[in-house]
């Protein structure tokens, strides 16, 4: 009876071992520091698509829910559950598959990141910062046919939108590959695209650090393809 209850013992020992290996192999992305860090360069074209590996800095999140502004609407963010998968074709990062698609691009605090992303056809997309067990703010946006292509910021608590947060912004396009440039410094949201500034220092009111996401969501058009070419990051001190 002793030894059947020390191998009982055992066995558990065993499994909880496992289940904790299990839980630190989990994936992240790359924390930032304040020496500016590649986080993608476009490589040499390939013909075929070559899926994202352990090698890659940018992690694909095979599970991620949330539930956006808007559930229902066609154009708007709203119930989300990724099926989507990321590769690499013709040297840039791009969906590759399904549709409601995320990439973890990075994690910090304050940060800025600096990149070059190509946009084409219709759909919805967004970006998520300081997003942690479901609470941060996302920036998203949808090229429709005939009603522009309006942003939206928003913050999230339980992974859900609080409607008192959604504010829109003017429409602007994303015309092909641009540089851009995303920036929280002293928990304010700075957003530029090419020439365009879309968001000046808007205040993030409960901002706290965590990843910073970039996804795809479908709509009645689809979800916008988009494609990152150059990416490059890093952490920001706070401004005293």
């Amino acid at each position: 009876m002793f030894r059947a209850i020390i191998l009982s013992l055992c066995c558990l020992a065993f499994i909880s071992a496992v289940d904790a290996q299990e839980d630190t192999d989990v994936r992240h992305a790359p924390q930032l520091s304040p020496k500016w860090l590649s986080l993608y360069v476009a490589g040499r074209p390939v013909r075929n698509v070559q899926p994202l590996t352990a090698k890659d800095k940018l992690v694909q999140l095979d599970a991620f829910e949330l539930t956006g502004p808007d559930p229902g609407h066609p154009f708007v963010l709203g119930n989300f559950v990724s099926d989507g998968q990321w590769g690499v074709v013709a040297g840039g990062v791009q969906r590759t598959g399904g549709k409601n698609a995320v990439l973890e691009l990075a994690r910090g605090d304050q940060f800025e990141l600096q990149g070059v992303m190509d946009q084409i056809g219709l759909g919805g997309w967004f970006l998520l910062v300081g997003w942690d067990n479901g609470h941060g703010y996302c920036l998203s946006n949808v090229l429709m046919k005939e009603s522009g292509a309006p942003w939206f910021l928003t913050e999230f608590r339980g992974h859900k939108a609080l409607p008192e947060t959604h504010v829109e912004f003017p429409s602007f396009e994303w015309q092909r590959a641009q540089p851009f440039q995303l920036q929280v410094a002293d928990n304010k949201l700075t957003f530029n695209v090419g020439q365009t500034t879309l968001l000046d220092q808007q205040e993030l009111k409960n901002y706290q650090p965590g990843a910073i996401i970039l996804g795809t969501y479908d709509t009645r058009y689809g979800p916008r393809g988009v494609r990152l070419t150059a990416l490059r990051g890093r952490s920001l001190k706070p401004t005293e």
